[in-house]
């Protein structure tokens, strides 16, 4: 279920260098503020090779979040399109959990697990609930056109 979001939302503008970047879009980080704590978390975007779905975009979740972004993933996905002047119902989401999203201080290598989630907007025209499944690393692989590093 989604945690309602209140307060300031805050978009922490901390683009890396573009060598660092890879081919992604953009990279930077994003906050914002549920009833319980401030949350953050890596987002990358990239281009896709789909027509439906054009663009796919990578969020990495942090150990010190307090609980899974998965509560929060149609407000996220929300601020992401928003913030980043696109329709999320036009891209592929991949919530992407490595070690560092689980114990502060862990690296990024080690096993992965790596959720799609694609969404659409209801009559209202509010975003609604979204479709999960896991992703392979393949899988990422094709979404990205073999750009994520």
């Amino acid at each position: 279920m989604l945690r309602l979001a209140t307060l300031a939302l805050v978009l922490a503008s901390a683009a890396t260098p573009a060598a660092a970047q890879g081919d992604a879009l953009h990279d930077q980080s994003i906050a914002w503020r549920t009833y319980a704590a401030a949350r953050q978390a890596r987002v990358r975007v990239f281009a896709s090779t789909s027509e439906r779905r054009p663009t796919t975009v990578v969020v990495d979740d942090r150990a010190d979040n307090g609980a899974p972004i998965t509560d929060d993933a149609g407000f996220v996905a929300d601020l992401i399109g928003r913030e980043l002047g696109f329709d999320p119902t036009a891209a592929t989401f991949v919530f992407r959990f490595t070690p560092a999203s689980f114990a502060d201080g862990a690296g990024e290598s080690g096993k992965t697990l790596l959720l799609q989630a694609t969404f659409s907007r209801g009559a209202s025209g509010a975003l609604g609930a979204c479709q999960w499944r896991v992703l392979t690393a393949d899988g990422l692989d094709d979404l990205t056109d073999r750009a994520f590093r």
